[in-house]
């Protein structure tokens, strides 16, 4: 008689990965250097203004396009929008606290930088754009340099310079790609959205409401199915659709533990910024919870590559040698 009995490796959990993150960024303290560069120059360093472009544009709305005088509240926000926060590019780039409103007190007087021009504001944009997700190339990169210098890739020999260069410059074209994937889908959602949402609005405001929860839901669930596609992009050499369908079948096969840890994550972010916003005095003090936030949120980041790097394993040695015990009686 011949049996067959599985033993399945036990996969860390949502919390067993957190704590593992948390070691691996104690251990390497380096790997906050990229974020909290990113938000010291933007507490502190020059701030590009649009200021004149903003309120241009809302001078041409017509009066009825607004029931409320909006006028100070636009005046307020065109005044504290700095355009540099575009280098921390939202799901895909480098964490930075001050990518809301600027402050409205710092211990030293910036520069402001005032540009007025709609060409000049798409050019800042698209350069800063880039420059952001090149940033989250070094950034995820260095992670993954972090994860194999500590052992934990299977590749355990650290990089030589030159190759690590070639594979930063591979994740940043694909994380340009993976923007324009993300923008695609949204015009392709948003666009007919719009118009069956029109339509319904005429027959129920209740329907066209629905329809608007059901395209935001939708967008929510594939921006979910791939969120770990620039993990995969970082640590395996392999192309483009292949990231993207490899996180798509990670997220689904590990769906609770995936959602778990996405939720804890996306939770402790929102809830970190909120607190050491609130906290912001406005002097030197701000800058330790600049590095607070770079620390805590590289923690958690280096979570998210030390969950994919268990599960893609996992799944890698499941499909080439499973672990089958035969006994024969």
């Amino acid at each position: 008689m011949v049996q067959k009995q599985e033993n399945p490796t036990a996969l860390p959990g949502v919390f067993s990965t957190l704590a593992a993150g948390f070691e691996l960024s104690t251990r390497y303290l380096w790997l906050m250097i990229v974020p909290a560069i990113l938000d010291l120059f933007l507490w502190i360093g020059p701030r590009l203004s649009f200021r004149p472009l903003i309120e241009s544009l809302a001078g041409q709305l017509p009066p009825q396009a607004m029931p409320l005088d909006l006028a100070p509240l636009l005046d307020m926000y065109a005044a504290r929008l700095n355009h540099f926060t575009y280098l921390s590019v939202p799901l895909l780039g480098v964490p930075a606290l001050m990518t809301g409103l600027t402050p409205e007190k710092t211990p030293i007087q910036p520069l402001i930088i005032e540009r007025s021009g709609m060409g000049e504001w798409f050019g800042y944009f698209l350069l800063f754009v880039l420059g952001g997700l090149l940033l989250a190339a070094i950034y995820y990169s260095l992670i993954a340099y972090a994860l194999r210098r500590a052992g934990a890739l299977a590749a355990g020999t650290p990089m030589p310079p030159a190759r690590l260069g070639r594979r930063t410059a591979r994740t940043w074209l694909r994380l340009i790609g993976l923007a324009l994937l993300f923008l695609v889908f949204l015009i392709v959602v948003a666009f007919p959205t719009s118009l069956v949402v029109g339509f319904a609005s005429l027959l129920s405001q209740a329907l066209a409401i629905l329809i608007l929860m059901g395209a935001l839901v939708l967008i929510i669930w594939i921006v979910m199915f791939l969120s770990y596609t620039p993990q995969g992009m970082t640590l395996n050499p392999g192309r483009f659709a292949a990231s993207l369908i490899e996180s798509v079948r990670l997220f689904r096969v590990n769906l609770p533990a995936s959602l778990g840890l996405l939720f804890v994550v996306t939770l402790a972010r929102r809830a970190l910024s909120l607190i050491l916003l609130t906290a912001d005095s406005g002097t030197w003090v701000t800058g330790i919870n600049l590095l607070a936030h770079a620390y805590i949120t590289t923690a958690l980041i280096v979570s998210m590559f030390i969950f994919y790097r268990d599960r893609y394993t996992a799944s890698l040695q499941e499909t080439r040698s499973p672990n089958k015990v035969e006994q024969v009686n």
